[in-house]
């Protein structure tokens, strides 16, 4: 009687087929390419129980790393999805991020700028400068801040002018620390580089939304 060759010659061969080929098939295919492998088997040399446990052990493993990654896709999808629907709230609104103290009129005219202080300040005097002359435009007394992020507005600016800022701050008789920041408004968005970019206002270069350290308002 003529042998029919069978597709799981020895253990080691099939669990390398099975490894190699698994990747590209559902159950409904593992099932199939099984029952045609039992169809056709050397009766003189049937497979191994131990050899089909193994297979069904490869399918379980390469549908389990399936699942896992079509989760992980959705999960990464719905990421990005987020992180653009927050750049776009962001579109009109006055940002502060890190750089120099620097503070951008909109197009009413008013000056929104944020500062940081390392602890409470029962006053702090803020002053406004216009680059271009050098001249003071602007000076505002504030009392009783607490520590860290602050803010104040002005409107009496140009629409689209870059102004200059400084803040100092005392509690008492001791001086308290201030940070200031480069504060702008954000025009749009852009995604063509896969993670969005926010266009500011008087930037020469787009900010990402883990440059910003506070959101001031419109």
């Amino acid at each position: 009687m003529t042998s029919v060759p069978s597709t799981a010659a020895s253990p080691g061969t099939a669990s390398a087929g099975a490894s190699a080929g698994l990747s590209g098939l559902n159950q409904a295919d593992f099932i199939r390419l099984l029952t045609a492998q039992l169809q056709h088997q050397d009766p003189t040399s049937p497979t191994k129980p131990q050899d089909l446990a193994n297979e069904f052990a490869q399918l379980s493993t390469v549908s389990g790393i399936n699942a896992l990654t079509q989760e992980v896709s959705k999960i990464g999808a719905g990421a990005g999805a987020a992180e653009i629907g927050q750049a776009a709230n962001l579109i009109g609104k006055t940002v502060a991020i890190a750089g120099n103290p620097l503070a951008v009129a909109n197009a009413n005219g008013r000056v929104i700028a944020g500062f940081s202080l390392a602890g409470p300040a029962s006053s702090a005097t803020v002053t406004i400068t216009d680059p271009q002359s050098g001249k003071v435009v602007y000076s505002q007394q504030l009392s009783n801040l607490p520590s860290g992020m602050n803010d104040f507005s002005w409107t009496g600016g140009a629409a689209g002018h870059v102004y200059s800022y400084k803040v100092s701050a005392s509690s008492g008789s001791s001086n308290v620390a201030a940070t200031t920041y480069t504060n702008t408004q954000v025009r749009n968005i852009d995604l063509t580089g896969g993670t969005p970019t926010l266009s500011l206002a008087g930037a020469a270069q787009p900010a990402d939304l883990t440059q910003i350290v506070s959101i001031l308002g419109g």
